[in-house]
Order: structure tokens, then sequence, then C-alpha cells
């Protein structure tokens, strides 16, 4: 009798990949840096906003134990200025790029979705198509007009206290 050596089967390797959880994945962490984004613009905001009320708080008060001199608000406002572009070099130059590359990713994902046996996942393309259909809404310009005003804003604090500074007003 011819015994016949019988070697196991290779194990099946499962080529596909659960596109509906790898999409659920990239939004996640596309939502990651996007609450990046949003933290980084409104602790940056409320920090510039609670360093402008203090300088005013106390260029107004004159308290007995304090004297805030004009030309230190000039100086306080222009570092908020410096501080602001600071913050906003990080978020146009690298946290934003994270994000643009996150949604790039998604919308790749989306793209090869279609060859697959559902019809497709199609919502961050659907964002992105929605941008491209009104330019004149880009995110890009709403970030730089963000952080435009409040660095004007602060400007306009360091003109202000400048001017009283040269005009000899005292605090």
């Amino acid at each position: 009798m011819s015994h016949l050596a019988t070697s196991p089967k290779p194990p099946v390797i499962k080529n596909e990949i659960d596109i509906q959880q790898l999409w659920e994945k990239y939004e996640d962490i596309a939502m990651h840096f996007n609450d990046l984004l949003m933290r980084l613009r409104s602790q940056g905001l409320a920090g510039v906003a609670a360093l402008s009320t203090l300088v005013g708080i106390f260029a107004k008060e004159q308290p007995s134990s304090f004297q805030i001199d004009w030309l230190v608000a000039t100086f306080i406002f222009i570092a908020l200025s410096v501080s602001w572009v600071a913050i906003g070099c990080i978020d146009l130059m690298y946290y934003n790029r994270l994000l643009m590359g996150a949604v790039a990713a998604l919308v790749e994902l989306e793209e090869r979705s279609r060859d697959s046996r559902i019809d497709g996942i199609n919502m961050s393309t659907s964002i992105v198509r929605e941008f491209a259909a009104k330019p004149n809404y880009s995110s890009f310009k709403g970030v730089f007009l963000f952080y435009g005003i409040v660095f004007a804003l602060t400007l306009c604090g360091a003109g202000f206290a400048w001017s009283m500074h040269t005009t000899g007003v005292d605090p």
C-alpha cells in the first residue's frame, strides 16, 4: 500500500481589507488633527484675549502696588503679535498639513472603495468637492483671515499703547 505524504494546506491569506474599518481609523486620525487645530486656535485666542484684557485692566485701574507703563503695554502687545504669528506658523506649516494629509488619505481610500463590493464611501470626497466648488470659501482663506484679524488687533493695541506713551498720558 502506498502511503502518500500529505502536507498540510497553506493557510489562506485574506488579502481583503475591511474598507469601512480602515476608513473609520483614517477618519479618527483626521478628526484628531482637526481637534488639535481647534484647540490650538481657541487656546491661543483665549491667551491673547486674557493678556490684552489684563493690560487694559491694569492701565485703567492704576493700582498702587502695580503701575503699568504704556511702553510696557506696547511691548506686551508686540510680544502678543509675535506669539500669534508663531501659533499661526505651527498651525499652517505643521498641524494643518497633517490634517490635509489625513484628508488626502481618506479621499484616496474613498476612491479605491469604489472598486469594492460596496458602492463606495464618499464623505471626505464630498467635503473636498464642496470646497473646490466654492473657491472663495477656501479653508486657507478662512484660517488666514482668522489669524490676520487677531494679528491686526494686537498691532492696533501696540500702536495705541505707543501713542499713549509718546503723548505722555499716565496709565
